[in-house]
């Protein structure tokens, strides 16, 4: 696919006679994605901001040298061009005005598509508000304005942001771990010297150990401390997961940054006033309002084998003591189960149904369907041996993935919790309820408390929708600032890395080509 965003950005911009303003198309709904739309055309959009002057020219070249610490591609030729003072105002005033949309654009949106993971088709709806906010900004004469109101809103963006720089200035180099087997206490040897010189980069191990020594308690604790941060289990040993993850590059460290700056990009601006974050890789749940982080919840996901997907749908109702209806992959390993002890049928309460919906014994079944249209499907009543324990989220997805509570509480204290069938797994799953129903006649927590402590199942809707976000996000600024490269889990990084990578060196080649259509570049201005 050729450069979407921009079709000739430098192209005989210094035959133009100056950027002209114009009343800016009112901002609309985005279009639908699955409906075909026309790529927007820059230059017409550029020719409706107004209030270009040398100076704001000057300010957007000193923005766009920024770039690089946002994870986009870099823009500096751009910018050099944008101060020679030596060439004509006019077409520098032009080529300011689509490099500004472009660059907002970026910011706003994104480099490529979250869903096609193509390079991203900017549309006439999703330019019109950029016009506006720049028009605004350059009206107060502060380009800067219109810059900021781009950026990512994400609490960890700016930490994020920082770490880049850090990295592109310092350019660190640290100590690669051989292959081999895995390493425990006790052993000795040239890995083991590597994996402290290693361990002593990332800041884990004081500096003085002595080579040969053999793998101390220091080293297993300094082991443990790593695993945790990047939510690897602590074992304490150098297993294969946590030599894949310590060997990582700077470089791919690097693209890995570049990936989750683009990851906070492609987040709405709408989250709601009060909704609800989930971060998979990091098994980690927050509940927002007005802004402010008010909860915090440790969450299980699914296993690798059923892997939870990444999805935003809004919260219509939760269900205290709710049933439940077990997946087939799951009904079939229990059908197993029940048919080598039928007890069990009793001894968990299940309830037995055919195709029909009505109620068979399990000394009913015929077995000798299994594998020609099986006909029974298996629940479960609410109960202290129900998975889905005493209350469940319900926002409507097409994935019939949803936040509930579980038996196995005791799971939690654990470090990597990819426990669940996909459904996420919340902890202390009331106060999260209570949360969610605050400010909803008669549901205090009182009367949660007592619905839960009976047996009725019970549907409560929800006055106001709440927005549910769920993401894979596998670097993470902390609050203090200190920056987590987590374990990738689910193997999701490297195809976005691929192709943001692509994208990034697409519109990166030639020192600032920012658009296809007839190879346009800096050069073209320069001629």
């Amino acid at each position: 696919m050729g450069r979407i965003f921009l079709t000739g950005l430098l192209v005989a911009l210094l035959g133009a006679s100056g950027v002209h303003g114009e009343e800016p198309v009112p901002a609309t709904d985005v279009p639908v994605r699955d409906v075909p739309q026309p790529a927007a055309d820059l230059d017409r959009w550029a020719a409706r901001t107004a209030g270009w002057t040398p100076q704001a020219v000057a300010d957007l070249a000193g923005y766009l040298f920024e770039a690089p610490g946002h994870g986009l591609p870099s823009l500096d030729a751009v910018a050099e061009t944008l101060l020679d003072d030596a060439r004509p105002f006019a077409p520098r005033a032009s080529l300011a005005a689509r490099t500004a949309l472009q660059y907002t654009a970026w910011l706003e949106y994104g480099l490529i598509d979250s869903e096609t993971l193509e390079p991203r088709i900017l549309l006439d709806a999703e330019v019109s508000p950029l016009v506006e906010r720049l028009n605004a900004a350059l009206e107060r004469g502060d380009i800067g304005e219109a810059i900021a109101q781009s950026q990512p809103r994400v609490r960890d963006y700016d930490i994020l942001r920082g770490e880049m720089l850090r990295m592109l200035a310092v350019r660190p180099i640290w100590p690669q771990i051989d292959a081999g087997p895995s390493l425990s206490p006790g052993d000795e040897g040239a890995r083991v010297d590597q994996l402290r010189a290693r361990l002593t980069a990332q800041g884990l191990l004081a500096a003085g150990w002595r080579a040969g020594d053999p793998y101390d308690m220091r080293l297993e604790t300094a082991v443990r401390r790593y695993q945790g941060r990047v939510n690897l289990s602590p074992t304490g040993r150098l297993d294969r997961p946590t030599l894949r993850q310590l060997n990582i590059t700077p470089l791919e460290r690097i693209a890995q940054l570049r990936v989750n700056l683009e990851q906070r990009r492609w987040r709405t601006r709408r989250l709601g006033y009060r909704h609800i974050w989930v971060n998979l890789a990091d098994f980690h749940l927050e509940a927002w309002e007005d802004g402010r982080l008010v909860r915090e919840h440790e969450v299980m996901i699914g296993g690798q084998t059923s892997s939870t997907p990444e999805f935003s749908e809004e919260m219509q109702y939760i269900v205290l003591n709710p049933w439940w209806g077990l997946p087939a992959g799951s009904a079939r390993a229990r059908f197993r189960s029940i048919r080598r002890n039928p007890g069990i049928v009793s001894s968990h309460g299940f309830r037995i149904y055919n195709s029909a919906g009505e109620p068979v014994s399990v000394y009913e079944i015929d077995w000798s369907r299994w594998n020609n249209g099986w006909p029974y499907r298996l629940s479960q009543p609410p109960g202290p041996t129900n998975p889905m324990g005493e209350v469940k989220f319900i926002f409507p997805n097409r994935y019939n993935v949803y936040i509930h509570d579980t038996t196995q509480r005791d799971r939690f204290v654990r470090t990597r919790r990819d426990f669940s069938a996909g459904c996420i797994r919340v902890q202390d799953p009331l106060a999260l309820a209570e949360w969610v129903l605050n400010g909803q006649a008669g549901w205090s927590r009182e009367r949660i408390d007592a619905v839960v402590s009976g047996s009725e199942p019970t549907v409560v809707w929800l006055d106001r929708r709440i927005p549910v976000h769920i993401a894979y996000w596998t670097v993470v600024g902390d609050p203090d600032g200190q920056v987590r490269y987590l374990h990738d889990l689910y193997r999701r990084d490297n195809s976005v890395m691929d192709a943001y990578g692509r994208a990034w060196r697409e519109f990166s080649a030639g020192g600032g080509v920012l658009a296809g259509g007839e190879g346009a570049s800096v050069a073209a201005l320069r001629r």
